[in-house]
This record gives C-alpha cells, structure tokens and sequence, in this order.
C-alpha cells in the first residue's frame, strides 16, 4: 500500500496534513490531487473555483432573500437563473466562467429571447460572479470584460395635451368598457396626483388623511408566480414613499369610493369583484380603449407625465415635481418628464387650478 501525503494551506489560514492511500504510487498521487480538489468544500461550505454555476445561482438567489428584496426583484433573478443560466452554463464550474464563454452564453439568450432576457441574465451572472469574488472563489469578476447589452429603443408614451385633457376626459368617462372595468376614477386620481399605476392600486384607505387632504404611497401591487397579487410595503425606490397633497376634488373623488366600498375592502381602487387589482391587468384594459379614445399610444404613464407637464408649466421646479412624483432623482424629472418638496402643498394647489371643473 502506497501513501501519498502533503501539506494543504485552508481558507483559514493554517496548513494541515492531507495524505491518502492506493495499491500503487501513481494511483495514491492521483488520489491527493482529487481530494485537494474539493476538500473545502466538506469544511464549512464557502466558495470554491469548482462550484458549478447552478449551485452559485441557488445561494445568489437565497442571498438575495435574506436581504428582503422586493418580489418583482426575486422573480426577474429567478427566471434568469433557473430558466437560462442553470440549464444552459449551470455545469460549468466558477473557474471556467471565463468571458468567451459567457459572450456566448448572453448572445444566444439575446438572439432567442430579446435583449430584455439577456440583460437580465448578465445582471444576474454579474451578481453571481460577484459574490465568488467576495469568498475567493475567483480573482476578479469576468462580466466586467462583457459588452454591455444594448435594449431596443422603445417610443416613449406623451402627456396628453393639456387643451385636449376635457375632451379626453369626457371620453373616459362615457366608454362602457372602462366604466364596466371601474377603471375611470382611477384614471381621474392618476392624472391628478402622478401616481405610478403599482402604487394606486395598492392605496388603502388607512394611507389616507381626509382631514389633511393627503394620501401615502406604503406600498404597491405586484403579481408574484404562485401567489397572485401581492401588497408590497414598500415602494419602487426609496423616495416612492411619500405623503402627497391632493386637490379636494380629488379627495371628494376618494371618499365616494371608500364610502361605496368599505362594506367589501378597505381599497380605493379594488377590480370590479372588490379584490385587489392588478396593474397589468388595469394597463391591459386602458390599451384595449385607448384606440377608441383617440389615443393609440397612451399608456397609464401618460398619466405621470400629463401630471408632470402641469405642474412644469406652472413654473415648479424640477426638485418639487420630482419629490411629487416620487423620483430620486431630479435630472431623471428634468430629462424625462419635466416635473416636488416632499409633501408640498404647491403642487395641489396648481392641479386643482388647472384641473377644475375636469375632476
């Protein structure tokens, strides 16, 4: 019996003995090596190189649960990994990410499902690659060397003119459809407060002061695989959750409702069976009008920027229509919408000037 044996520096830090046995000299060489291999990966589960890409996706995506990322997040990672990564590259170990391969990886997935799937997945394998850098598991992250995917360029949705708002309005208003769907008074509260359409749909009378004449954004809607409609207490980003002043028409507008629906749900704007509304759902339904509306293009951000052009007109600044509308960025109101102090009472005030007698 042949021994082979040497010394083995381990992840913390100490060198300890490591020797195996076989009938002949090169069989018990070749047994070292093999166990040299993976001995780590038996003495407290950290990172290895050889880690194959689908367990490093399985503890990307629990790490991800553990800091308390938002549903849509988690299932934007999830689809990434367990629908292209893992069973396209999941076999490959760490070590053999390397650029060439991945390129390939993100081109095919481009080619077959659109650059939004590739971008997700790069994201992903970035994350992914990320953390083997941080256990040592690799020297340096390989998606860096990547070419970023380009998205298509998409046509961005309009403001609804102001001079055509009435009109537009009036449209709304008599369209069987969208009053079948309960859909107009949502419409209503989106041009005059520039809620996103996640976030209307989740308001819950009990983020509602009548007395002040403010609504809080606590949370938004989002459809999760296998649960259906989730109430997410948290907003898009950080500065979504704000207190916001609404014109007392619109406040009118949302004691009706409540007072309607309060026997059946404590939301404002529940689907016409009183349960909660999907967003996707509700834009489906205002693309299946918008032709008859006049309106090829509107979709439910029209709303936002309609919102947004108001008050921009009104000579508000882009920081208080930014703090109105919920961005974080003020140059992202400036670029995009051109649109608040958080919880300023200005903004109201200039909506319900140029929206009375509309609401």
């Amino acid at each position: 019996m042949w021994r082979a044996r040497t010394r083995f520096r381990f992840a913390d830090g100490r060198s300890r003995q490591v020797e195996r046995h076989a009938p002949s000299r090169a069989k018990a060489v070749t047994a070292l090596k093999n166990a040299l291999t993976s001995i780590e990966e038996t003495q407290g589960g950290e990172l290895k190189s050889t880690t194959r890409l689908k367990d490093l996706g399985a503890r990307f995506l629990a790490g991800k649960r553990e800091l308390g990322r938002s549903e849509g997040t988690l299932e934007t990672y999830g689809y990434a990994v367990n629908a292209h990564i893992a069973p396209r590259i999941g076999d490959l170990a760490i070590v053999e990410a390397t650029p060439e391969r991945l390129q390939r990886f993100l081109n095919a997935i481009e080619k077959e499902s659109g650059p939004g799937a590739a971008k997700n997945c790069r994201s992903a394998l970035s994350g992914m690659l990320g953390m083997a850098v941080r256990n040592g598991a690799l020297a340096h992250n390989p998606v860096r060397e990547l070419e970023r995917v380009s998205q298509r360029a998409k046509k961005g949705t309009t403001a609804i003119p102001l001079e055509e708002l009435s009109t537009f309005l009036d449209r709304v208003r008599a369209d069987e459809y969208l009053n079948y769907c309960d859909t107009v008074d949502l419409i209503v509260f989106m041009i005059a407060s520039g809620w996103r359409i996640a976030e209307t749909c989740a308001l819950d009378v009990r983020s509602i002061d009548f007395k002040a004449g403010t609504a809080t954004v606590e949370a938004q809607h989002v459809r999760v695989k296998g649960r259906g409609i989730v109430r997410q207490p948290f907003g898009k980003t950080d500065a979504a959750a704000r207190t916001t002043y609404l014109p007392q028409a619109t406040m009118d507008l949302l004691r009706r409702r409540h007072e309607r629906l309060r026997a059946d749900t404590s939301l404002i704007f529940p689907n016409r069976l009183r349960r909660p509304r999907d967003p996707s759902n509700t834009q489906a339904e205002i693309r299946a009008r918008r032709e008859d509306l006049g309106y090829p293009e509107l979709s439910t951000h029209a709303f936002r920027k309609t919102a947004a052009t108001i008050l921009d007109r009104a000579g508000l600044s882009a920081t208080e229509i930014a703090d109105y509308l919920g961005h974080e960025n003020p140059s992202l109101t400036q670029d995009v919408y051109m649109n608040t102090l958080k919880g300023s009472g200005k903004a109201a005030s200039v909506l319900s000037e140029k929206l009375g007698g509309l609401i």
